[in-house]
Protein backbone atom coordinates (compact mmCIF):
# COMPACT_ATOMS: atom_id res chain seq x y z
CA UNK A 1 0.00 0.00 0.00
CA UNK A 2 1.67 3.52 -1.17
CA UNK A 3 2.19 5.99 1.33
CA UNK A 4 -0.10 8.39 0.07
CA UNK A 5 -3.27 5.89 0.50
CA UNK A 6 -2.26 5.43 3.75
CA UNK A 7 -2.11 8.89 4.85
CA UNK A 8 -5.65 9.80 3.08
CA UNK A 9 -6.95 6.71 5.09
CA UNK A 10 -5.36 8.57 8.28
CA UNK A 11 -7.55 11.10 7.69
CA UNK A 12 -10.82 8.97 8.61
CA UNK A 13 -9.35 8.98 12.03
CA UNK A 14 -10.00 12.27 13.17
CA UNK A 15 -13.01 13.53 15.46
CA UNK A 16 -14.55 15.26 12.56
CA UNK A 17 -14.73 12.70 9.77
CA UNK A 18 -15.75 9.93 12.35
CA UNK A 19 -18.52 11.87 14.03
CA UNK A 20 -20.34 13.15 10.75
CA UNK A 21 -20.10 9.15 9.57
CA UNK A 22 -21.60 8.02 12.70
CA UNK A 23 -24.65 10.68 13.11
CA UNK A 24 -25.13 9.90 9.06
CA UNK A 25 -24.99 6.20 10.22
CA UNK A 26 -27.84 6.80 13.15
CA UNK A 27 -30.18 9.03 11.27
CA UNK A 28 -30.01 7.20 8.27
CA UNK A 29 -30.67 3.70 10.62
CA UNK A 30 -33.66 6.09 12.33
CA UNK A 31 -35.55 7.48 8.56
CA UNK A 32 -35.16 3.61 7.62
CA UNK A 33 -37.14 2.65 10.12
CA UNK A 34 -39.69 5.53 10.46
CA UNK A 35 -40.20 4.97 6.78
CA UNK A 36 -40.93 1.19 7.09
CA UNK A 37 -43.90 1.75 9.07
CA UNK A 38 -45.17 5.49 7.85
CA UNK A 39 -44.57 4.66 4.11
CA UNK A 40 -43.80 0.79 2.99
CA UNK A 41 -42.28 0.05 -0.06
CA UNK A 42 -44.05 -1.17 -2.56
CA UNK A 43 -47.27 0.03 -1.38
CA UNK A 44 -47.20 2.56 -4.83
CA UNK A 45 -45.34 4.23 -7.17
CA UNK A 46 -44.63 7.14 -4.79
CA UNK A 47 -43.33 4.62 -1.78
CA UNK A 48 -41.01 3.09 -3.87
CA UNK A 49 -39.51 6.90 -4.90
CA UNK A 50 -39.42 7.72 -1.71
CA UNK A 51 -37.46 4.72 -0.69
CA UNK A 52 -35.07 5.57 -3.46
CA UNK A 53 -34.46 9.07 -2.48
CA UNK A 54 -33.35 7.86 0.96
CA UNK A 55 -30.66 5.80 -0.63
CA UNK A 56 -29.80 8.16 -3.37
CA UNK A 57 -29.30 10.71 -0.87
CA UNK A 58 -27.13 8.56 1.60
CA UNK A 59 -25.25 7.25 -1.13
CA UNK A 60 -24.17 10.89 -2.64
CA UNK A 61 -23.70 12.42 0.18
CA UNK A 62 -21.29 9.25 1.33
CA UNK A 63 -19.59 9.52 -2.01
CA UNK A 64 -18.69 13.01 -2.37
CA UNK A 65 -17.83 13.38 1.07
CA UNK A 66 -15.20 10.66 0.81
CA UNK A 67 -14.10 11.89 -2.90
CA UNK A 68 -13.57 15.20 -0.93
CA UNK A 69 -11.48 13.65 2.00
CA UNK A 70 -9.69 11.42 -0.28
CA UNK A 71 -8.77 13.69 -2.93
CA UNK A 72 -7.51 16.16 -1.06
CA UNK A 73 -7.53 20.02 -1.92
CA UNK A 74 -4.23 19.04 -3.96
CA UNK A 75 -0.69 20.84 -2.99
CA UNK A 76 2.47 22.00 -4.13
CA UNK A 77 5.46 20.10 -4.35
CA UNK A 78 8.06 20.46 -1.92
CA UNK A 79 10.96 22.38 -3.22
CA UNK A 80 9.02 23.77 -5.75
CA UNK A 81 10.66 27.04 -7.97
CA UNK A 82 8.99 28.92 -10.72
CA UNK A 83 10.55 27.96 -14.52
CA UNK A 84 11.60 31.03 -14.79
CA UNK A 85 14.75 32.63 -12.25
CA UNK A 86 13.49 35.84 -12.84
CA UNK A 87 9.72 34.78 -10.95
CA UNK A 88 10.99 33.74 -7.66
CA UNK A 89 10.53 37.86 -6.90
CA UNK A 90 7.32 37.88 -7.12
CA UNK A 91 6.65 35.01 -4.85
CA UNK A 92 6.93 34.18 -0.92
CA UNK A 93 9.28 31.56 -0.09
CA UNK A 94 8.11 28.84 2.36
CA UNK A 95 10.19 27.85 5.40
CA UNK A 96 7.88 24.55 6.06
CA UNK A 97 7.76 22.85 2.29
CA UNK A 98 11.28 24.58 1.70
CA UNK A 99 9.86 26.00 -2.05
CA UNK A 100 8.35 28.96 -3.03
CA UNK A 101 4.51 29.77 -3.04
CA UNK A 102 2.77 29.44 -6.25
CA UNK A 103 -0.06 32.12 -7.22
CA UNK A 104 -3.27 31.31 -5.08
CA UNK A 105 -1.39 28.88 -2.71
CA UNK A 106 -1.52 29.23 0.95
CA UNK A 107 0.38 27.04 3.63
CA UNK A 108 -2.09 25.08 6.01
CA UNK A 109 -0.54 24.55 9.46
CA UNK A 110 -2.71 21.60 9.94
CA UNK A 111 -1.96 20.12 6.59
CA UNK A 112 1.22 21.17 7.13
CA UNK A 113 1.57 21.75 3.35
CA UNK A 114 1.35 24.76 0.85
CA UNK A 115 -2.40 24.57 -0.72
CA UNK A 116 -3.63 25.20 -4.10
CA UNK A 117 -6.18 28.02 -4.24
CA UNK A 118 -6.81 26.93 -0.17
CA UNK A 119 -10.03 28.49 0.77
CA UNK A 120 -10.18 27.30 4.94
CA UNK A 121 -9.36 23.62 6.75
CA UNK A 122 -12.62 22.04 7.24
CA UNK A 123 -12.59 19.50 10.30
CA UNK A 124 -15.58 17.53 8.60
CA UNK A 125 -13.58 16.09 5.75
CA UNK A 126 -10.06 16.61 8.04
CA UNK A 127 -8.13 18.60 4.98
CA UNK A 128 -8.41 21.66 3.21
CA UNK A 129 -11.28 22.81 0.56
CA UNK A 130 -9.29 23.79 -2.21
CA UNK A 131 -8.67 23.43 -6.89
CA UNK A 132 -8.96 19.37 -6.56
CA UNK A 133 -11.64 18.89 -3.82
CA UNK A 134 -14.01 22.17 -3.86
CA UNK A 135 -16.53 20.83 -6.58
CA UNK A 136 -16.60 17.28 -4.45
CA UNK A 137 -16.89 19.41 -1.23
CA UNK A 138 -19.94 21.38 -2.77
CA UNK A 139 -21.47 18.66 -4.06
CA UNK A 140 -21.34 16.78 -0.60
CA UNK A 141 -22.85 19.90 0.94
CA UNK A 142 -26.16 19.84 -1.77
CA UNK A 143 -26.61 16.07 -1.03
CA UNK A 144 -26.31 16.77 2.74
CA UNK A 145 -28.44 19.43 2.75
CA UNK A 146 -31.12 17.52 0.69
CA UNK A 147 -30.98 14.68 2.72
CA UNK A 148 -31.52 16.66 5.69
CA UNK A 149 -34.96 17.79 4.97
CA UNK A 150 -36.36 15.04 3.21
CA UNK A 151 -34.87 12.67 6.42
CA UNK A 152 -37.00 15.56 8.87
CA UNK A 153 -39.49 15.24 6.78
CA UNK A 154 -39.93 11.40 6.98
CA UNK A 155 -39.45 11.62 10.55
CA UNK A 156 -42.12 14.61 11.05
CA UNK A 157 -44.95 12.84 9.11
CA UNK A 158 -43.66 9.19 11.06
CA UNK A 159 -43.97 10.66 14.99
CA UNK A 160 -47.16 12.68 14.10
CA UNK A 161 -48.61 9.01 12.44
CA UNK A 162 -47.68 7.66 15.46
CA UNK A 163 -49.26 10.02 18.30
CA UNK A 164 -52.12 9.85 16.60
CA UNK A 165 -52.56 5.98 16.54
CA UNK A 166 -54.86 5.60 18.43
CA UNK A 167 -57.14 8.90 17.35
CA UNK A 168 -56.68 7.01 13.22
CA UNK A 169 -57.95 3.46 15.28
CA UNK A 170 -61.72 5.10 16.37
CA UNK A 171 -62.12 6.83 13.21
CA UNK A 172 -61.55 3.67 11.32
CA UNK A 173 -58.16 4.62 9.42
CA UNK A 174 -56.28 1.20 10.21
CA UNK A 175 -54.37 1.69 7.28
CA UNK A 176 -52.64 5.20 8.52
CA UNK A 177 -52.35 3.60 12.11
CA UNK A 178 -49.01 1.64 11.56
CA UNK A 179 -46.57 3.30 12.84
CA UNK A 180 -45.65 2.02 16.54
CA UNK A 181 -43.56 4.33 18.75
CA UNK A 182 -41.61 2.76 21.55
CA UNK A 183 -39.11 4.80 24.18
CA UNK A 184 -36.21 3.82 21.98
CA UNK A 185 -37.53 5.08 18.13
CA UNK A 186 -39.17 7.93 19.91
CA UNK A 187 -35.27 9.13 21.34
CA UNK A 188 -33.57 8.58 17.99
CA UNK A 189 -36.05 10.25 16.07
CA UNK A 190 -36.07 13.37 18.84
CA UNK A 191 -32.00 12.93 18.54
CA UNK A 192 -32.15 12.49 14.54
CA UNK A 193 -34.44 15.12 14.06
CA UNK A 194 -32.20 17.56 16.25
CA UNK A 195 -29.18 16.46 14.32
CA UNK A 196 -31.02 16.73 10.70
CA UNK A 197 -31.96 20.69 11.66
CA UNK A 198 -28.46 21.69 13.17
CA UNK A 199 -26.73 20.14 9.83
CA UNK A 200 -29.35 21.49 7.67
CA UNK A 201 -28.49 25.04 9.19
CA UNK A 202 -24.86 24.44 8.66
CA UNK A 203 -25.29 23.22 5.09
CA UNK A 204 -27.42 25.93 4.31
CA UNK A 205 -24.43 28.79 5.68
CA UNK A 206 -21.54 26.55 3.90
CA UNK A 207 -23.21 26.06 0.66
CA UNK A 208 -23.94 30.05 0.72
CA UNK A 209 -20.31 30.73 1.40
CA UNK A 210 -19.18 28.37 -1.44
CA UNK A 211 -21.52 29.49 -3.85
CA UNK A 212 -20.19 32.89 -3.17
CA UNK A 213 -16.72 31.41 -3.43
CA UNK A 214 -17.39 29.87 -7.02
CA UNK A 215 -19.40 32.86 -8.41
CA UNK A 216 -16.52 35.53 -7.36
CA UNK A 217 -13.74 33.08 -8.14
CA UNK A 218 -12.42 34.03 -4.79
CA UNK A 219 -11.48 32.19 -1.76
CA UNK A 220 -12.23 33.16 1.44
CA UNK A 221 -8.47 33.93 1.56
CA UNK A 222 -8.21 36.21 -1.65
CA UNK A 223 -11.35 37.95 -0.38
CA UNK A 224 -9.45 38.65 2.76
CA UNK A 225 -6.20 39.86 0.37
CA UNK A 226 -8.28 42.45 -1.51
CA UNK A 227 -10.13 43.87 1.67
CA UNK A 228 -6.72 44.55 3.02
CA UNK A 229 -5.69 45.85 -0.57
CA UNK A 230 -8.59 48.21 -0.37
CA UNK A 231 -7.27 49.23 3.22
CA UNK A 232 -3.68 50.03 2.28
CA UNK A 233 -4.90 52.61 -0.32
CA UNK A 234 -7.35 54.46 1.81
CA UNK A 235 -4.81 54.49 4.68
CA UNK A 236 -2.35 55.93 2.28
CA UNK A 237 -4.11 58.16 -0.25
CA UNK A 238 -1.19 60.31 -0.52
CA UNK A 239 0.83 57.42 -2.31
CA UNK A 240 -1.24 57.28 -4.98
CA UNK A 241 -1.43 53.51 -5.18
CA UNK A 242 -2.55 52.16 -8.51
CA UNK A 243 -6.02 50.59 -7.20
CA UNK A 244 -5.95 46.72 -7.15
CA UNK A 245 -8.06 44.52 -9.66
CA UNK A 246 -8.61 40.87 -8.66
CA UNK A 247 -7.13 39.53 -11.57
CA UNK A 248 -9.07 35.94 -11.20
CA UNK A 249 -12.65 36.92 -11.65
CA UNK A 250 -13.59 36.14 -15.08
CA UNK A 251 -17.52 36.10 -14.88
CA UNK A 252 -19.99 33.78 -13.45
CA UNK A 253 -20.00 31.13 -15.96
CA UNK A 254 -16.53 31.01 -16.83
CA UNK A 255 -15.55 30.76 -12.43
CA UNK A 256 -18.18 28.14 -12.39
CA UNK A 257 -16.43 26.13 -15.05
CA UNK A 258 -13.27 26.51 -13.67
CA UNK A 259 -14.66 24.61 -10.61
CA UNK A 260 -16.79 22.13 -11.68
CA UNK A 261 -14.95 21.14 -14.58
CA UNK A 262 -11.41 21.75 -13.58
CA UNK A 263 -8.40 21.86 -15.79
CA UNK A 264 -4.69 22.98 -16.11
CA UNK A 265 -2.06 22.36 -12.99
CA UNK A 266 -3.13 24.58 -10.56
CA UNK A 267 0.10 26.83 -10.98
CA UNK A 268 -1.15 28.89 -14.20
CA UNK A 269 -4.48 30.63 -14.29
CA UNK A 270 -6.40 32.42 -16.56
CA UNK A 271 -6.67 36.12 -15.61
CA UNK A 272 -7.91 39.38 -16.35
CA UNK A 273 -6.70 42.13 -19.47
CA UNK A 274 -3.68 43.85 -18.03
CA UNK A 275 -3.30 41.63 -14.72
CA UNK A 276 -0.77 38.58 -15.14
CA UNK A 277 0.07 35.63 -12.93
CA UNK A 278 1.70 37.44 -10.27
CA UNK A 279 -0.79 40.23 -10.06
CA UNK A 280 -1.70 39.27 -6.32
CA UNK A 281 1.40 37.84 -4.93
CA UNK A 282 2.75 41.55 -5.31
CA UNK A 283 0.10 43.02 -3.78
CA UNK A 284 0.58 40.25 -1.10
CA UNK A 285 4.23 41.07 -0.77
CA UNK A 286 3.11 44.48 -0.04
CA UNK A 287 1.35 43.75 2.52
CA UNK A 288 3.74 41.38 4.11
CA UNK A 289 6.12 44.67 4.24
CA UNK A 290 3.11 47.20 5.80
CA UNK A 291 2.77 44.43 8.14
CA UNK A 292 6.48 44.20 9.04
CA UNK A 293 6.33 48.05 9.25
CA UNK A 294 3.89 47.73 12.26
CA UNK A 295 5.78 44.67 13.89
CA UNK A 296 6.64 45.29 17.43
CA UNK A 297 9.01 44.09 19.70
CA UNK A 298 7.75 42.79 23.42
CA UNK A 299 9.80 40.51 26.24
CA UNK A 300 8.03 37.94 28.18
CA UNK A 301 8.06 39.01 32.04
CA UNK A 302 5.77 36.32 32.84
CA UNK A 303 5.12 32.72 32.12
CA UNK A 304 2.53 32.08 29.40
CA UNK A 305 1.38 28.46 29.55
CA UNK A 306 -0.19 28.33 26.28
CA UNK A 307 -4.01 27.01 27.85
CA UNK A 308 -6.86 27.96 25.83
CA UNK A 309 -8.21 28.58 29.06
CA UNK A 310 -5.54 29.73 31.48
CA UNK A 311 -8.01 30.50 34.83
CA UNK A 312 -5.63 29.43 36.96
CA UNK A 313 -2.42 30.98 35.83
CA UNK A 314 -3.64 34.73 33.71
CA UNK A 315 -7.10 34.80 35.69
CA UNK A 316 -11.08 34.27 34.53
CA UNK A 317 -11.38 37.85 32.88
CA UNK A 318 -8.20 37.09 30.24
CA UNK A 319 -9.96 33.50 29.78
CA UNK A 320 -13.30 34.65 29.34
CA UNK A 321 -11.68 37.52 26.62
CA UNK A 322 -10.06 35.05 24.73
CA UNK A 323 -9.69 36.05 20.42
CA UNK A 324 -12.88 34.63 19.04
CA UNK A 325 -10.38 32.50 16.52
CA UNK A 326 -8.93 29.09 15.83
CA UNK A 327 -5.37 30.43 15.80
CA UNK A 328 -2.85 28.60 18.15
CA UNK A 329 -1.88 29.70 21.80
CA UNK A 330 1.74 30.00 22.06
CA UNK A 331 3.56 29.16 25.63
CA UNK A 332 6.15 31.65 26.45
CA UNK A 333 9.45 31.74 29.10
CA UNK A 334 10.61 34.89 30.87
CA UNK A 335 13.20 37.24 28.89
CA UNK A 336 11.73 35.57 25.45
CA UNK A 337 11.12 37.75 22.42
CA UNK A 338 8.28 38.26 20.35
CA UNK A 339 7.19 40.15 17.80
CA UNK A 340 3.78 40.90 17.63
CA UNK A 341 1.21 42.21 15.08
CA UNK A 342 -1.64 41.87 16.10
CA UNK A 343 -3.02 43.44 19.42
CA UNK A 344 -6.00 43.48 21.65
CA UNK A 345 -6.66 44.70 25.31
CA UNK A 346 -6.38 41.12 26.63
CA UNK A 347 -4.41 38.93 24.16
CA UNK A 348 -1.44 39.70 21.79
CA UNK A 349 -0.73 38.10 18.55
CA UNK A 350 2.69 37.42 17.56
CA UNK A 351 6.06 35.03 17.25
CA UNK A 352 8.61 34.07 19.11
CA UNK A 353 11.84 34.72 18.58
CA UNK A 354 14.30 31.88 18.30
CA UNK A 355 16.63 32.52 20.95
CA UNK A 356 20.79 31.22 20.41
CA UNK A 357 20.65 28.58 22.70
CA UNK A 358 17.84 26.99 20.70
CA UNK A 359 19.91 27.89 17.50
CA UNK A 360 23.17 26.58 18.88
CA UNK A 361 21.35 23.35 19.92
CA UNK A 362 19.79 22.89 17.12
CA UNK A 363 16.35 21.61 18.83
CA UNK A 364 13.40 24.32 18.99
CA UNK A 365 11.32 24.05 21.86
CA UNK A 366 7.88 22.39 21.90
CA UNK A 367 4.69 23.88 20.30
CA UNK A 368 3.71 26.67 18.08
CA UNK A 369 5.88 29.81 17.64
CA UNK A 370 3.22 31.71 15.99
CA UNK A 371 0.19 32.32 17.87
CA UNK A 372 -1.81 34.70 20.76
CA UNK A 373 -0.63 34.64 24.65
CA UNK A 374 -1.81 37.43 27.17
CA UNK A 375 -1.16 40.71 27.06
CA UNK A 376 -0.01 40.71 30.54
CA UNK A 377 2.89 38.23 30.39
CA UNK A 378 4.84 40.58 28.14
CA UNK A 379 5.95 44.02 27.79
CA UNK A 380 6.49 46.59 24.80
CA UNK A 381 10.37 47.09 24.40
CA UNK A 382 10.98 50.38 23.23
CA UNK A 383 14.79 50.33 21.56
CA UNK A 384 17.30 52.81 20.74
CA UNK A 385 16.70 52.58 17.02
CA UNK A 386 12.88 53.32 17.84
CA UNK A 387 11.48 55.87 15.90
CA UNK A 388 10.74 58.27 18.67
CA UNK A 389 8.08 61.11 17.86
CA UNK A 390 9.90 63.19 21.06
CA UNK A 391 13.20 63.01 19.46
CA UNK A 392 12.32 64.18 15.98
CA UNK A 393 9.97 67.27 16.89
CA UNK A 394 12.22 69.55 15.02
CA UNK A 395 12.04 67.32 12.27
CA UNK A 396 9.88 68.63 9.08
CA UNK A 397 6.90 65.58 8.40
CA UNK A 398 8.46 64.85 5.03
CA UNK A 399 11.61 64.56 6.52
CA UNK A 400 9.82 61.91 9.42
CA UNK A 401 8.39 59.82 7.19
CA UNK A 402 11.78 59.39 5.13
CA UNK A 403 12.93 58.31 8.85
CA UNK A 404 10.28 55.66 8.98
CA UNK A 405 11.21 54.25 5.71
CA UNK A 406 14.51 54.25 6.17
CA UNK A 407 14.03 52.10 9.07
CA UNK A 408 11.88 49.57 7.72
CA UNK A 409 14.13 49.15 4.90
CA UNK A 410 16.82 48.77 7.20
CA UNK A 411 14.13 46.10 9.21
CA UNK A 412 13.87 44.16 5.66
CA UNK A 413 17.35 44.45 4.90
CA UNK A 414 18.43 42.40 8.07
CA UNK A 415 15.43 39.85 8.01
CA UNK A 416 16.43 39.22 4.27
CA UNK A 417 19.84 38.12 5.15
CA UNK A 418 18.49 35.84 7.93
CA UNK A 419 16.36 34.12 5.41
CA UNK A 420 16.93 30.18 4.80
CA UNK A 421 18.05 30.08 1.03
CA UNK A 422 17.20 26.62 -0.80
CA UNK A 423 19.83 24.49 -2.06
CA UNK A 424 20.70 23.24 -5.72
CA UNK A 425 18.58 26.58 -6.76
CA UNK A 426 21.77 29.49 -7.09
CA UNK A 427 21.02 32.46 -8.69
CA UNK A 428 22.37 33.41 -11.46
CA UNK A 429 23.52 36.89 -10.99
CA UNK A 430 25.13 35.36 -7.64
CA UNK A 431 23.60 37.93 -5.71
CA UNK A 432 21.30 36.69 -2.62
CA UNK A 433 17.15 36.51 -4.09
CA UNK A 434 14.39 38.49 -2.24
CA UNK A 435 12.30 36.02 -0.09
CA UNK A 436 9.86 36.74 2.33
CA UNK A 437 9.43 34.36 5.27
CA UNK A 438 5.97 32.99 6.03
Amino acid sequence: MSCDLVDDLRRFLHWGPITLLSLTLVVTWTVIEMNSMWWTPGQSLGSAVNYTLIWLHTFGTLYNFIKALMVGPGYIPLQWYPKRVKDTEYLQFCLRCDGYKAPRSHHCRRCDRCVIKMDHHCPWINTCVGWSNQASFVYFLLFFLSASIHGSTIIICAVIRGLGKRWFIKQGLHHMATVHLTPSNLMACVVSLGVTTGTGLASIKLLYMQLKVIVKNQTEIESWIVKKAGFRRNAYPGNRIRPFVFPYNLGWRSNCREVFFATGDGISWPVLPGCNQYTITREQLEQKKDKRARTRSYRCIRPATGHWLPFISQGVWTSLNIPCTDDPRISLQPEDLIQVTRIQEHWLYGERVISEEEKEQGMRRKGAIRGWFPSRCAVEILGEESYNEEDNDDVAPDQKEELVDTKCEKTCEESNQNRKIPRDFPSPDGKPRKRVRI
